[in-house]
């Protein structure tokens, strides 16, 4: 038991002596775990390209944008159907008034069918601006469909 208790109180000797003369320089530079330097970065994995499966968020976004291009077009074409059918009752109506023999008489005869060609001509020009917008819009939406079939086929890379 001696022999022991000895063994132990040398041991805290030796603990106590190291403790007060503690020499840094010998430790050499010491990390701290808990909050690594900035400067330090880990290292950089390889990283290999991959490939991309079709995505079909992609493909939905275009598919959307097609329906409301296609909803679009079809309001300008509605658009277009009621100007022709404004310009064929404009017409319609300077042929009766045209052709009205108790009408004649009247001086504001004369006015009253210039006042209608000039409504005809301005109903053509919308018409025929309306069926502009139609092609192009068809245009867009034929563009728009054939990018959706050649995006079904190809792959994104990163």
């Amino acid at each position: 038991m001696r022999i022991f208790l000895i063994a132990i109180l040398l041991m805290f000797i030796s603990v106590c002596s190291n403790a007060q003369s503690f020499n840094h320089s010998k430790m050499g530079p010491r990390t701290n775990n808990l909050f690594p330097m900035q400067d330090e970065r880990p290292p950089q994995l390889v990283q290999l390209p991959t490939m991309k499966p079709i995505s079909v968020s992609r493909l939905q976004k275009a598919q959307t944008k097609l329906t409301r291009e296609e909803q679009k077009l079809i309001k300008l074409a509605r658009k277009a159907w009621d100007y022709e059918d404004d310009l064929k009752k404009e017409q319609e109506q300077l042929k009766n008034i045209e052709n009205a023999p108790e009408s004649s008489n009247d001086p504001d005869h004369q006015k009253k069918i210039e006042k209608l060609k000039q409504q005809i001509v301005k109903s053509q020009e919308k018409v025929s601006k309306a069926k502009a917008e139609v092609e192009s819009e068809t245009i867009k939406v034929e563009s728009l469909e054939k990018a959706i079939e050649t995006a079904k086929f190809t792959r994104q890379g990163s």
